[in-house]
């Protein structure tokens, strides 16, 4: 009966806090969903995430994503935030967490909040689209986030909480401490602008009334655009006109395709030469500007001459080659071969040369999209052939071996012009180039970038080929790496230092392997130390890299914060050997006859030390069975510990039914929830009320104790004792940082308490931790008894005269 009121009480616990729990949760959600937001004049509600759960970060696997539309003509958006602590047990308080929000237009943030470096070869983040970052407290108040003329399309929200470093954090015990949840609300508010009339953007503008706000739409081709403005008498007499254009959205003071001003006083007429996105809608913003505009550049400097000195243009779309797995396609010209994706791009050095694929909106933008370019030279250079002479004194300059460099620009939604000085210039926008390959050294002839999380849209990949025009005599490398002009004398070790140079090729040309292809996590795969793994949040998927071994960062490649090896095998011999004491215990119980007792405390040692091989870090590990497999045995062993423990301490008579019925609740318990302290609280104090109510029955029918009076005022105290500071160590003490020796610790306690707490109650007038053999009555001493009797026995009837005694 009272088994049944225990197992009643048990599930009565479990399912009234799951529905406290569940609870709470639908009346936070509730609460969120019946928010009315304020909305401004003007403004309209797009859309509105309730009840987002947010994690602390430790990968891309624990992050949360959300995702807003925002329509063409949207001159602010507003994005507003507030989040709430959701306390899911009635232990401790819950406090706000500081909540980090990062809004990307196009494709999620590439982010790395833990610090790690990305890979070498990634692209420079300076490179790309902005990232808005934004920080809150989960205090339930709410914070507001302005953009001024957004990009149009969808813009992604990353949400997490602030990353701490995980070593110094204390492992908290579930059930001991407070079962806080973070949630998030969050809606986007936007207001349009609906001033901007479409017009041709190739007929002259006139413009009558200020402010204006024109739209056009480009041809689909790589050719500047010309805008003739006639500006009527609509200013004051020192005032200038301020033009500015962009792309998909209004213009602002830092996002622009160009502004520039010129003084309609002077001449009402302006001719504006700039380029443009391709098949792009295009706003032009005309207003009026007084004072000082010396930083403002005139008008008349959008000419574009480097645009004008290519003799040729060409514009070539690549083909998709789909892999149908996530993320993995390549992009290549239109070729029937299946096998090789590359492309081969011939250049001339009096052509740019165009070429442009899409990322798809959803499902391209969750892969890493590798680039790789590649000179092809001829068999001389990479033979190591030194180039020939000319008079004595420098190299000569053939087809073979061309002094020549290209320059590669990568731009998302427009192509840039490649400079002859390295950078890609688009209009006034000047800036580094993301490839220079150059024949006159071997290290620069071959050139990868890594993009993580591609935008979304049309991406254009420009060409440009530059001959060296001037020639100098430079060293050629000892190792044979790199070639550079070298000049000789007769003597083989000498080279002249002259600062005579000559006139180089006005004409040349080459060929570029091109590769474009894309892969989850990075090509695939994440070293050797991380599986590549993907993160679904509300149909959006997202690939990312799930390291072990104590290895960080995008490919799970660095290892700056991992232990040595001695660490490492350090920490793995303590977790394991810790458990050898419970030999200690095994001897107590067997010489103090329970024998039911010394295997479990044998099978926890053995689980306990093998699960802590297995789950070491990759390097030392070892594992005998599968680890989820291990894991379970040391969870459950070690609670059947305490429970057999309590039990054998206890004066019922039931204890063999006792200990199967602790049996199967334990199983459930593990199996349930192995990590819960509630898994191990439960058995431990239905065990030990159990025990305590037993000893008072015994003592109120016997008037006496059931064991040694030194047990109860020396050895029961001292077990007491040593778990009371093994629970301390277990649920409050532990760090990861600590973890190793804290939890050795732990192990240690809980071994030697049980030499402690076992009673030894079927002995009397004996050492309680040395053997008798005058005690030896139990089963196990009969196996060897009865295998001694069996051998007279069989010695008596192997008697050669017969006789058998009665």
């Amino acid at each position: 009966m009272k088994t049944y009121l225990v197992l009643i009480l048990v599930c009565s616990v479990f399912c009234n806090n799951d529905k406290e729990a569940e609870e709470r949760k639908r009346r936070i959600i509730e609460q969120l969903t019946k928010t009315k937001p304020v909305i401004l004049k003007d403004y309209h509600l797009v859309t509105r995430h309730v009840g987002l759960d947010v994690y602390r970060f430790r990968s891309y696997r624990s992050v949360s994503i959300v995702s807003y539309p925002i329509d063409n003509d949207v001159s602010e958006a507003r994005f507003i935030f507030q989040s709430e602590e959701l306390h899911l047990n009635n232990i401790g308080s819950c406090s706000p967490q500081d909540v980090v929000i990062q809004l990307k237009h196009g494709s999620f943030p590439a982010v790395n909040p833990d610090g790690y470096p990305f890979p070498k070869d990634f692209i420079d983040p300076a490179k790309r689209p902005g990232i808005h970052t934004l920080e809150l407290l989960s205090d339930g108040t709410n914070t507001t986030y302005s953009l001024l003329n957004p990009k149009p399309g969808t813009w992604y929200g990353l949400v997490y909480i602030k990353w701490e470093d995980p070593r110094t954090q204390q492992v908290a015990q579930e059930g001991l401490v407070a079962d806080c949840h973070t949630l998030l609300y969050t809606d986007l508010q936007v207001k349009k602008d609906e001033i901007s009339r479409y017009i041709s953007c190739y007929d002259d503008i006139n413009v009558n009334l200020l402010p204006a706000s024109y739209k056009c739409k480009t041809r689909d081709a790589i050719e500047p655009v010309t805008l003739n403005f006639k500006v009527e008498d609509v200013t004051a007499n020192d005032e200038k006109v301020f033009i500015t254009i962009q792309a998909e959205s209004l213009p602002t003071d830092e996002d622009f395709i160009l502004h520039c001003v010129f003084d309609p006083n002077v001449d009402p007429s302006q001719k504006l030469t700039f380029l443009s996105y391709p098949a792009s809608t295009h706003i032009i913003t005309v207003d009026s500007v007084g004072g000082n505009v010396s930083h403002i550049p005139d008008c008349e400097s959008y000419i574009i001459p480097d645009f004008n000195d290519i003799e040729n243009q060409t514009l070539v779309d690549l083909m998709r080659d789909d892999k149908d797995r996530f993320f993995t396609f390549d992009y290549g010209l239109p070729t029937t071969d299946i096998q090789d994706v590359t492309s081969l791009v011939n250049l001339t050095s009096d052509e740019m040369k165009t070429l442009r694929f899409s990322i798809n909106q959803f499902v391209d933008i969750g892969g890493n999209l590798a680039i790789d370019v590649s000179l092809i030279m001829g068999i001389k250079y990479y033979m190591g052939y030194k180039r020939e002479l000319v008079n004595g004194s420098l190299l000569t300059f053939t087809e073979d071996n061309q002094f020549f460099k290209v320059v590669i620009c990568l731009n998302l939604g427009h192509p840039s012009i490649p400079l002859d000085n390295g950078y890609c210039k688009f209009n006034d926008h000047v800036k580094p180039a993301n490839f220079i390959l150059n024949s006159t050294d071997s290290d620069s002839i071959y050139d990868k970038v890594i993009i993580p999380y591609p935008e979304s849209g049309t991406w254009y990949i420009s060409f440009r080929m530059f001959c060296d025009s001037v020639v100098c005599p430079c060293r050629t490398s000892h190792n044979g790496t790199k070639y550079y002009v070298e000049t000789k004398t007769d003597r083989e070790d000498d080279v002249i230092s002259s600062n005579s140079t000559r006139e180089g090729a006005s004409r040349c040309n080459a060929t570029v392997v091109l590769s474009v292809s894309s892969a989850s996590c990075l090509s695939g795969q994440c070293s050797n130390y991380g599986n590549c793994a993907w993160n679904t949040f509300s149909g959006l998927v997202i690939s990312y890299c799930s390291c072990s071994a104590g290895y960080g960062g995008w490919d799970c490649s660095d290892d700056s914060r991992m232990d040595s090896r001695v660490a490492m095998i350090v920490s793995v011999l303590l977790l394991t050997l810790s458990n050898l004491l419970f030999l200690f215990s095994v001897y107590i119980a067997i010489i103090r006859m329970y024998y039911s007792e010394a295997l479990i405390y044998a099978f926890t040692m053995v689980f306990s030390t093998f699960y802590h091989a297995c789950d070491a870090p990759a390097q030392v590990s070892y594992c005998i069975i599968r680890g989820n497999v291990l894991q379970f045995g040391d969870f459950y062993c070690g609670l059947m510990s305490f429970w057999m423990t309590l039990i054998a301490m206890s004066t019922v008579p039931t204890k063999h039914f006792l200990q199967l019925v602790g049996a199967i609740v334990i199983a459930l318990f593990t199996t349930w929830n192995m990590h819960s302290f509630l898994s191990f609280l439960l058995p431990v104090a239905t065990g030990g009320t159990i025990l305590l109510a037993s000893w008072y029955i015994y003592y109120r029918v016997n008037n006496r104790w059931r064991y040694p009076r030194s047990y109860y005022s020396i050895y029961f105290p001292i077990g007491l004792v040593l778990v009371s500071i093994g629970l301390i160590c277990y649920a409050f003490l532990q760090t990861e940082q600590n973890y190793k020796i804290v939890h050795s610790i732990w192990h240690a306690i809980v071994a030697i308490s049980v030499v402690f707490l076992l009673p030894d109650g079927k002995r009397r007038n004996v050492n309680p931790f040395l053997p008798n053999r005058e005690y030896y009555k139990g089963p196990l001493w009969r196996v060897f008894n009865l295998s001694r009797d069996t051998g007279d026995s069989n010695h008596i009837n192997s008697d050669p005269s017969g006789r058998l005694s009665n």
